[in-house]
């Protein structure tokens, strides 16, 4: 009877430790599966410094759709005061600029107004990229343009914006091209543009002008437009006089700028972009 019961227990060990042993290597099998479907995402983002974020920025994309405008679809970043501005083409809203490490971005505590607008503009889709946006990315960095996308926390894009360039028109400059030709008068015109007070002075190649600055924000990102440009009536040279009517004509047709290096940038009129005016920084 024993040597039976010796038996059994024996049989018995046999089965539990096969069953441990079945057991531990389903636990082994499923291991690798689980450690193969885990994936990190690594998202490279590229910031700019803060100097070049402050300013206005033009909406050209909110959610994957081009923008319909009544007014001009801007945002401005204050980042002294970490406040924001803007227009979602057709109300003006602002609220709170948070911004933080690895191109962090979020619009807090943004408000608008509530006026009515064309069912075609797409104000909706820009106000709900506003309150998506929680990070930033540089996609186009060059001496004309600069590009941002705004993402949401999934890292999605939902709007892209263009930084307006129009700063780099401040100063006194010297007229050195018209329509391609240039300027031969051994005291050059001269143009003092003044961005922040819109106005235009300087001197057309014989008198004294004056005029303002509107820009284009709907359909340029670097639009500007020299408007109500007049000048003193001094009888100069017959070359000064040439050099001044064409500069005055020519005033009257720019609708954009562009930079063509350090010193030098053109004003000219889209869709061309043969030069008008070529100016030169004193």
């Amino acid at each position: 009877m024993r040597q039976y019961q010796h038996i059994i227990w024996a049989c018995f060990m046999i089965m539990a430790l096969t069953t441990s042993c079945k057991t531990t290597r389903t636990v082994e099998s499923v291991q690798p599966s689980t450690t193969q479907t885990t994936q990190t995402t690594h998202i490279h983002m590229k910031s700019l410094p803060i100097e070049q974020l402050r300013g206005e920025w033009l909406f050209t994309q909110a959610l994957g759709k081009e923008v319909v405008v009544d007014e001009p679809v801007r945002i401005i970043f204050d980042t002294q005061s970490h406040r924001v501005f803007g227009n979602n083409g057709c109300n003006t809203f602002n609220g709170t600029l948070v911004m933080g490490d690895n191109c962090s971005m979020e619009f807090t505590n943004c408000m608008s107004t509530t006026m009515a607008c064309r069912p075609e503009v797409t104000d909706n889709n820009v106000m709900q990229a506003v309150n998506d946006t929680r990070h930033y990315n540089t996609i186009e960095e060059n001496s004309n343009a600069i590009v941002i996308e705004l993402l949401d926390s999934n890292y999605q894009r939902v709007a892209l914006i263009s930084r307006q360039m129009r700063e780099v028109l401040n100063g006194n400059w010297e007229v050195v091209e018209l329509d391609g030709k240039k300027v031969r008068l051994e005291v050059k015109p001269t143009m003092i543009i003044d961005i922040e007070a819109r106005k235009l002075s300087g001197n057309s190649g014989c008198n004294i002008m004056n005029g303002e600055i509107e820009f284009d924000n709907k359909t340029l990102n670097n639009g500007i437009r020299f408007t109500g440009v007049a000048s003193t009536r001094r009888m100069c040279t017959p070359a000064a006089m040439e050099v001044e009517d064409k500069m005055l004509e020519l005033l009257n047709n720019i609708n954009a700028f562009r930079i063509l290096d350090n010193n030098r940038v053109t004003l000219y009129a889209t869709p061309s972009e043969h030069h008008l005016i070529v100016i030169k920084r004193k």
